[in-house]
């Protein structure tokens, strides 16, 4: 990734400093830990893994190993497997526990994870060197057999991984030894390299997934810095060091225990008493209230993520672009941002990217004019509004009080929303697996290629199109898009797409809102990612 599009990438209040890898936001150390040294930017079509660091003896003040960092979370693990799932709270477990074939830093570029070396032997073929002497946390050692299960395991439409289509272009993969991948495409594949370098497509056991009938909802065994040790839903999950992890020195923690605490208050009440020692999520409305308190340290601010209202395109009045149009009118997203997040965010009045993100859409398209949204309701045959049912969920308030703010904002066009608030897990299924739906306020996030989103959100029949919304000109634009290497050329294909987009309107693009951290003084080494990734878990000790 090159500097400008670094830049892009940062939001305005993003600190830079010197002294930790292109930027980061680090958790006040009194030294950087210890860690794999930072590559270089690798020329096109080839990369590195970074080269372990030797572990030395700690010094006073320095990073040393050891001990149990107490996670406060905002909602429990939805299942463990890392190619059916769709809960962030689940990934930022699992990426803990699985490695992929790459990985990205905290300023999103891309490095090696599993894999040692990788190049581009032409157009359609890379080829990829295995770390050699990695193991499962069963102790089965990693082969090339194990990549290449993992990848087609995604492809096969039996596993329902909402991440296949990510897959798609790969018509091959060959394994000519234990520690080499061979990936064919049918074409360019521009995203392949952010793609394979998801967190979503973590190499598993294939020995442990026979063994387990195929099923890891509630089992796992990945090559990461940690092990699975103990779920109790809803309670607790235990993750164990892994003594075995191929970068050497790390992790440093001997366990971490996830606590689920939605309540906002009562998270940041507990990392402020210490009943924990490190929040995500830390509610907007509390950050001075941690800012001020001497033994917190906060971390973050910018995130890839997307707050959306989406419709169900097959059902009225929402199959009427008009009526989708409208409502996309009628929205006032500052509104909207300082109900969710006390403003701590960017308003989207444009496409689903950041005007910052290299492909997004600099200039507003929809700021709010209730005259327009009253006039395409008539155009659409609903001069007086009409009543639908907006799914909503407490678990997130960020998305529970914009689903609040919305519902208000639309009764001045007449549109009365009955929320139907459900718990996270019954939320999810419900509209995005079984598709019961009307409307729906929701989000995604994680993501670094705008490919990734847009291909499995938008693009016809795909898994996460849960909206059932199509457009073959938005196919074909994606398609193209996926296949173009010239990053500028890109960033014009996407933001076509998202002209489509905010024309037929399937979802109302709301906010991306920030994220914080919340931390005891004592807990260092916790690196901030744009993706909202928590892997700097391995590199965090504790100075007590």
């Amino acid at each position: 990734m090159n500097e400008k599009r670094l830049s892009a990438l940062r939001t305005t209040r993003t600190a830079l400093t010197a002294t930790v890898l292109t930027f980061a936001l680090l958790a006040a150390c009194a030294a950087p830990p210890p860690q794999a040294p930072s590559q270089p930017v690798q020329p096109a079509g080839q990369g590195e893994a970074p080269k372990p660091a030797e572990p030395t003896a700690p010094a006073p003040g320095q990073p040393k190993p050891g001990g149990v960092l107490r996670v406060g979370t905002n909602q429990d693990a939805v299942g463990f497997d890392p190619h059916t799932t769709n809960a962030t709270a689940s990934f930022r477990i699992l990426e803990n526990i699985y490695s992929s074939l790459l990985r990205f830093k905290p300023n999103l570029e891309i490095e090696g994870d599993l894999a040692e070396s990788y190049r581009a032997i032409d157009a359609t073929t890379w080829e990829f060197k295995l770390r050699r002497n990695v193991k499962f946390h069963s102790g089965k050692p990693l082969t090339s057999a194990d990549v290449k299960y993992s990848l087609e395991r995604i492809k096969d439409p039996a596993t329902k991984s909402s991440r296949r289509s990510q897959l798609e272009p790969i018509v091959a993969i060959e394994t000519p030894d234990d520690y080499t991948v061979i990936i064919k495409t049918s074409k360019p594949f521009a995203p392949l390299l952010a793609v394979l370098a998801d967190r979503t497509n973590a190499i598993v056991n294939k020995d442990f997934v026979e063994a387990n009938g195929g099923k890891l909802d509630n089992v796992a065994d990945g090559t990461g810095p940690f092990k699975l040790k103990e779920w109790v839903p809803n309670t607790r999950t235990v993750l164990e060091k892994n003594p075995d992890y191929f970068i050497p020195g790390q992790p440093l923690l001997d366990q971490v225990i996830y606590q689920p605490i939605p309540d906002d208050t009562a998270r940041s009440t507990a990392v402020r008493t210490g009943s924990v020692d490190f929040i995500e999520y830390a509610p907007a409305k509390d950050l001075e209230l941690l800012r001020n308190d001497p033994n917190i340290t906060i971390t973050g601010e910018g995130n890839n993520n997307v707050r959306f209202l989406a419709f169900n395109v097959k059902v009225k009045p929402f199959d009427d672009p008009r009526v989708r149009r409208a409502i996309a009118w009628a929205v006032d997203r500052e509104a909207v941002l300082q109900a969710a997040v006390n403003g701590a965010g960017t308003p989207l009045y444009a496409g689903p990217f950041l005007p910052s993100f290299w492909p997004g859409l600099k200039e507003p398209v929809y700021k709010r004019d209730l005259e327009k949204a009253k006039q395409l309701l008539a155009e659409a045959g609903y001069p007086n509004g009409f009543t639908a049912k907006l799914k909503n969920t407490p678990t997130y308030s960020f998305l529970g009080n914009a689903g609040i703010a919305v519902q208000e904002q639309l009764k001045e066009i007449g549109i009365n929303f009955e929320i139907e608030s459900l718990e996270w897990s019954v939320f999810l299924k419900d509209y995005l697996t079984d598709r019961n739906f009307e409307a729906v306020v929701s989000g995604y996030s994680g993501f670094a290629d705008p490919h990734i989103p847009i291909d499995g959100t938008y693009v016809t029949d795909r898994q996460n199109n849960f909206m059932n919304y199509s457009n073959p000109k938005l196919d074909e634009l994606v398609a193209k898009g996926a296949e173009e290497t010239d990053l500028a050329k890109r960033a014009e294909i996407y933001r076509e797409i998202q002209k489509i987009l905010l024309e037929d309107s399937p979802m109302v693009f709301l906010y991306a809102a920030n994220e914080y951290e919340a931390m005891q003084s004592y807990v260092k080494g916790y690196v901030h990612y744009l993706n909202g990734s928590h892997v700097s878990f391995r590199q965090v000790w504790l100075d007590k």
